[in-house]
């Protein structure tokens, strides 16, 4: 786990504009992202590329398997960030075909890959990563990004160099960009989306899509999609047990994720998700399957919030014979300390106050020494967690399906999940519009953000948000909705948060239910074992949900990671005063893009408007602050 920085001319000579000190540029870039890897630093550069790079140790922690790696002949050469879980595997077959290996690193399994497979290699990998190999036998770039985007890729093009790197302040510490783009900004104050569409928060940054390669040869850059999750892709073998199937894929994501030299902890919550790997972890550790003693589980503690659930962790690990819990407070003083660097430190505008609560968890971590922490992103995404966004397409495909199991369905959720009628009814009309003009309504009727945003801005930027997924008469709304979250929506903003977050404090984030293998297993069996009679989750709950306490396999109700944002706001005058603070600056009241009279009467009574993107304004202001944008 590390970052990466590089370049590469686009000249049709391939040479290098020798005015400029390409070295010192990369040096730059990687003092900039030092946090991503304080172990060591690396810089290669030959025409016609520079790669930089800045290690933290996780596998093989020798010298040995420092970056850039260059193989053995010269001819390839490689930046990589990220983990090949399954690294052992690959390379005993590479081993078996005459391959000669001097590091135990899964780098040095990416390089002999690529020379066996070429491009096709990633087919090879279970794992996360973000990579740059240069071929000098073929002069061509080759660069990819693992298939979910757990791990980023940025780029810029500028005067005929092609600059990439891990994080996006590392491309404005050398270009200084000013310009925000607007219709990211828009959809991110309106929405709260950051769409998974190549484009970034600067208007000359890119970024490469999830399970997409990209190439550059004699000057020209070129994109291939190797995977995309879909509908029906894994294969069961000849058999249908989907429960037997998913313990044993759940339990290999598990393990393979403590592939490590050094020691592994688990961020923890009371939900289903992180109690489900604590006790596969557990009884791994108890069948002797796992060479640990004990295993460090850290959560986050809001005392006096109604959603704080460490009192139901602290039950849990009571059932854990290897599982030591750590309780983190977060206090309202330390998120107002350091606010604003912090804000510039998360690199982007960020979906929710989570990620604020998210890095103080990680510094908690760092001072117990911890590198990697697992937990538990990505089941609600492909086994139908939120009940209360799915209910309107499940009743929608009921509805046109079976009207009988409709109203089965209608009111096991009124009733035992809590939904009034009319929510449902609402949830099942948004199910059906076109998705950006859901997103307006709730915006403007919901959330009541669009009347405090300028018109002009609204208008050139809302025909921007293009949703993959259409409501069809013939049914199976219900997985294109999903998958539509996972592709291009919603599993983009919380695995950029997750990663800038934990990186910047130099910890690597592994997530067991993000496994490829998981992924497509979720998506190739029946909707009626993910979500049934109000229930989410089904195949997760009958499997290892039974080894856990009732309280929790049981518990229908599921908030995600919720933050006391406007709790703080209200009743802890040191964060008010830094709020109001922001919103009597010059630079927030003279932006054009809002109406700064508005938003501050919302802040004064956020208790009137309790859907009101309070963060949204806040954290946007002061990214375009620290980052110095001129053009909102």
């Amino acid at each position: 786990m590390c970052g990466i920085t590089g370049f590469i001319s686009l000249r049709s000579d391939q040479q290098f504009d020798q005015p400029i000190n390409f070295e010192e540029i990369i040096k730059k870039m990687n003092d900039t992202i030092i946090h991503r890897g304080p172990d060591a630093e690396g810089i290669f550069i030959k025409n016609p590329i520079g790669f930089g790079f800045r290690r933290l140790s996780i596998i093989d922690l020798s010298e040995a398997a420092n970056q850039p790696m260059i193989s053995k002949n010269g001819e390839i050469v490689i930046v990589y960030n990220g983990e090949i879980y399954n690294y052992i595997e690959v390379r005993e077959v590479l081993q078996a075909r005459g391959y000669e290996f001097h590091t135990d690193s899964d780098t040095e399994v990416i390089i002999n890959s690529y020379l066996e497979y070429g491009d096709d290699c990633v087919h090879q990998f279970n794992g996360m990563w973000g990579f740059a190999i240069y071929d000098f036998r073929k002069n061509r770039l080759f660069c990819a990004r693992d298939r979910l985007g757990v791990k980023p890729f940025y780029y810029t093009i500028q005067d005929e160099v092609l600059y990439f790197s891990s994080e996006l302040k590392a491309l404005h510490a050398i270009f200084h960009f000013t310009e925000a783009n607007i219709d990211k900004v828009y959809e991110y104050l309106a929405y709260g989306y950051r769409i998974n569409d190549g484009e970034t928060f600067f208007k000359e940054c890119s970024e490469l899509l999830p399970g997409t390669i990209m190439t550059v040869e004699n000057g020209l850059i070129e994109f291939k999609k190797y995977w995309r999750l879909e509908q029906n892709m894994f294969c069961h073998n000849g058999h249908k047990d989907y429960f037997e199937s998913f313990t044993h894929l759940f339990e290999s994501a598990v393990k393979l994720r403590y592939r490590s030299d050094v020691p592994v902890a688990l961020l923890l919550s009371g939900g289903l998700d992180s109690t489900s790997i604590a006790k596969v972890t557990d009884n791994l550790i108890e069948s002797g399957a796992l060479d640990q003693n004990e295993i460090n589980a850290f959560i986050a503690s809001f005392p006096n919030f109604e959603h704080d659930e460490t009192h139901i962790a602290r039950e849990f690990v009571k059932t854990c014979k290897h599982i030591k819990l750590h309780e983190m407070l977060v206090s309202p003083k330390s998120v107002v300390e350091e606010f604003d660097e912090l804000i510039y430190a998360l690199d982007h505008p960020l979906g929710s106050f989570a990620s604020v609560a998210h890095n103080n968890i990680m510094k908690a971590c760092k001072q117990e020494g911890v590198k990697v922490v697992l937990n538990g992103q990505g089941s609600d995404e492909a086994f139908a967690g939120y009940d209360r966004y799915i209910s309107g397409v499940h009743l929608v495909d009921h509805f046109l399906k079976n009207r009988k199991t409709f109203w089965e369905e209608f009111k096991v959720l009124n009733q035992k999940n809590g939904y009034s009628k009319p929510f449902l009814l609402v949830q099942m009309v948004k199910s059906v519009l076109n998705q950006p003009f859901a997103s307006y309504l709730r915006a403007r009727f919901q959330e009541k953000s669009i009347a405090c945003l300028d018109k002009e801005f609204i208008k050139g930027s809302r025909d921007h948000y293009v949703s993959e997924y259409q409501f069809s008469l013939k049914g199976n709304n219900f997985n294109r909705y999903l998958l539509n979250v996972i592709n291009h929506q919603g599993l983009n903003n919380i695995l950029h948060y997750e990663d800038v977050s934990s990186m910047q404090q130099s910890i690597e984030i592994r997530s067991p239910f993000l496994d490829y293998r998981l992924m497509e297993f979720a998506f190739s069996i029946p909707n009626e074992i993910k979500f049934r009679k109000g229930r989410t989750k089904l195949v997760q709950r009958d499997t290892v949900g039974k080894l856990l306490p009732d309280n929790i396999t049981n518990n229908r109700k599921k908030i995600g990671f919720k933050t006391p944002f406007t709790n703080y706001i209200s009743e802890d005058q040191n964060f008010k005063a830094y709020v109001f603070d922001v919103l009597e600056s010059e630079s927030f009241r003279n932006r054009a893009i809002w109406d700064t009279e508005k938003i501050k009467k919302r802040f004064e009574i956020p208790d009137k408007f309790p859907q009101f993107p309070f963060w949204r304004v806040i954290n946007l202001e002061v990214w375009a602050k620290k980052y110095g944008i001129t053009n909102l």
